[in-house]
């Protein structure tokens, strides 16, 4: 039995959640469909979910057609959780983008098409509510070229009055979209020869496969309409062509859950190779893994199983494996595999209501941030702050509304601030002696301090042979460097630089580990003064859809937010903008181009990386009560008073 994985996206209120329960109604996997206002569905379950009509967190649930295995892959909808999207995406045969015949192509729909086109999707397009009064499909037909893709191919003739009537499309122009890529079937259809139905379902499914064209099927999904054309396009055109598979085990983990018993399962696509239950497995570049129980979707269930098939989603009971882990051979992933995780770009400080629920907190959020890589937390080692750093404000809200429905806590969150970095301006150095006033440790060392491009991070190396320092302080003088680079010169961490450890010199036996860690920052914090540094701050690059009536305004509006365009077209319409932004201004352009837009504008979004900031420098304070204060101010102290007349003291 073949065994493909799809996905079904939409828009807000498009009828996404209530197409899976009509399809595993229609397929008999189910004996009645869920409800969304009940809260009965398979996916969705979130009350968060319900409330914004997006998917979180990715579920799975499946049903058989035409002897295919078929399972759901709930993807997650919203941008925010972009690494969650892609890695849930990546596991995908095909895709169901669902479009509301009433709304046609929201903003929300570019996003997904969007999402889908990046990772190279095979898609259907199903248009859903049909049945509702005032449709008007042409004007649907004509939303999704102009704002999708023109390389689609209507599958039905639908009438809607004096009732709903579906059927096959047979006018060969409809075909258009698929011979005239195909050299032979081009010739045919010139010289006026027939063509079969085979040739065109063949050339049709070697298309859609290549993520183009876009079939288009019809229906109502609270009805029921259309859903059997629906099913049998999908176990048809995203059937794998060819030879697949082989016996190498290759399988690729897109999800991390905790139960409510508080069990860890991991979510695997098995690419390749027969999983069986007692099977020792190899995990890349680690230890092997012991498959001691196994379940996969099955008929609108998840129940246990002997043994998982190519193809298959397989969840496992694990403490130890981790998202993008590859089980088995790694040479046999797709080459559509999401690897990227950005980094976060907002935190913030969260804290119980009450004391006592400090610990049930934290254990919390040691669960969610290990479900979503996007999301880190640690505890401020002087004030004991939790402070959580995530992508965006949404998945804040969804953090809140996990700890308030899941885990029955009730949390105070501050407003979030933008995470800023450091880079060096210049190459600089610094070196303190031991015995040296105003230096206190009996350590010497001397570090210089190089700026790398935007994007490198940090790089170290030491050009101090162990021969002459021993690894113990070696290694003190790293874990110095590395606290000393959580604050650069206004406070943030720094980065895109290269340290050298230049210089160092101990006295037997007094001098300790302790000496050169301690020491290490003082010196790393000297040379940056000496280079200075830049701040920099995260940014986006956008592509923006506005009506071409507004094409004023949203040019002249983008200096408002520091966004800066760099390309402008018309299309029919539309005005299409590209530039960049930085992300603390991102929440406040969408929303004012929302309004005086009528919500007809759309700005997609893909993480730029950092860049400097603009405007006035941002200062974090200092961690109050630092281990290293105190010396700081001695050298500071010294600094100020004696460098000019004695320069030469505290460094070379």
């Amino acid at each position: 039995m073949n065994i493909i994985n799809i996905g079904i996206l939409a828009h807000v209120d498009a009828g996404k959640t209530t197409l899976t329960e009509s399809l595993l109604y229609a397929s008999g996997a189910i004996s009645e469909p869920g409800s969304v206002e009940k809260g009965t569905t398979r996916t969705d379950t979130m009350l968060l979910e319900r409330q914004r009509g997006i998917t979180i967190q990715a579920a799975v649930t499946s049903f058989l057609w035409r002897r295919c295995k078929v399972n759901i892959v709930d993807t997650p909808g919203h941008m925010d959780f972009l690494a969650e999207v892609y890695r849930s995406l990546a596991v995908l045969d095909g895709a169901i983008l669902v479009i509301s015949a009433k709304d046609g192509v929201q903003a929300q729909t570019r996003i997904l098409f969007y999402a889908l086109r990046k990772m190279n999707i095979p898609t259907v397009i199903f248009i859903n509510k049909i049945d509702q009064a005032g449709v008007d499909l042409q004007g649907v037909y004509q939303s999704v070229r102009d704002k999708l893709s023109a390389d689609i191919i209507i599958k039905q003739t639908v009438s809607l009055s004096p009732e709903i009537v579906l059927e096959e499309n047979t006018d060969i122009e409809a075909w258009d979209a698929v011979i005239e890529n195909n050299d032979e079937l081009l010739e045919k259809y010139i010289a006026g020869e027939p063509i079969s139905r085979e040739e065109l379902a063949q050339e049709e499914q070697r298309r859609v496969q290549d993520a183009s064209p876009f079939p288009v099927y019809h229906g109502s999904a609270k009805k029921g309409l259309g859903i059997q054309p629906l099913m049998d396009a999908v176990t048809g055109l995203f059937q794998p062509i060819g030879e697949q598979g082989s016996d190498a085990l290759c399988g690729s983990v897109f999800k991390v859950e905790y139960t409510d018993c508080d069990q860890r399962l991991i979510y695997l696509r098995l690419y390749s190779g027969t999983l069986r239950l007692r099977d020792t497995v190899a995990l890349a570049g680690r230890e092997k893994l012991k498959i001691t129980e196994m379940r996969i979707p099955s008929k609108g269930e998840i129940v246990r199983t002997d043994t998982a098939y190519p193809g298959e989603i397989v969840i496992l009971p694990s403490d130890s494996v981790r998202l993008n882990d590859v089980l088995g051979d790694p040479t046999r992933l797709p080459r559509k595999r999401w690897r990227e995780d950005p980094l976060p770009m907002l935190r913030t400080s969260i804290a119980p209501k009450t004391a006592a629920q400090r610990e049930r907190l934290l254990d919390a959020l040691t669960q969610i941030a290990d479900t979503d890589p996007l999301l880190r937390y640690e505890v401020d080692s002087i004030t004991h702050e939790i402070i959580l750093s995530f992508l965006g404000r949404v998945q804040l809200e969804v953090v809140s509304a996990l700890l308030s429905e899941k885990y029955k806590l009730e949390t105070v969150v501050k407003e979030p601030t933008v995470i800023y970095m450091e880079r060096p301006l210049k190459a600089a150095s610094h070196t303190i002696h031991i015995e040296v006033p105003p230096n206190p440790f009996w350590a010497s060392i001397g570090l210089s301090v190089t700026p790398l491009p935007l994007g490198s991070g940090v790089q170290y190396e030491s050009r101090v042979s162990l021969g002459y320092l021993n690894q113990s302080f070696q290694n003190a003088v790293m874990d110095g460097i590395r606290y000393g680079l959580e604050q650069g010169l206004f406070g943030w961490n720094v980065t895109d630089c290269k340290i050298c450890f230049e210089y160092g010199l101990y006295y037997s036996p007094v001098s300790t580990p302790a000496d050169f860690r301690s020491l290490a920052p003082i010196v790393l914090e000297q040379a940056l003064k000496e280079s200075g540094t830049q701040l920099l701050e995260p940014y986006l690059s956008f592509t923006l859809y506005a009506p071409r009536e507004y094409l004023s305004r949203a040019y002249h509006d983008a200096p408002k937010y520091c966004a800066a365009i760099e390309t402008a077209q018309v299309k029919k319409d539309e005005v299409v903008f590209t530039g960049e932004i930085p992300a603390r201004y991102i929440q406040a352009y969408r929303t004012d181009l929302a309004f005086y837009t009528n919500g007809r504008s759309v700005c997609l979004t893909e993480l730029k990386g950092y860049q400097a900031a603009v405007g006035e420098p941002v200062i974090q304070p200092r961690r109050p009560n630092s281990r290293l204060d105190k010396v700081r101010h001695m050298f500071s102290k010294i600094t100020w008073v004696d460098f000019r007349s004695q320069p030469n003291t505290l460094s070379k």
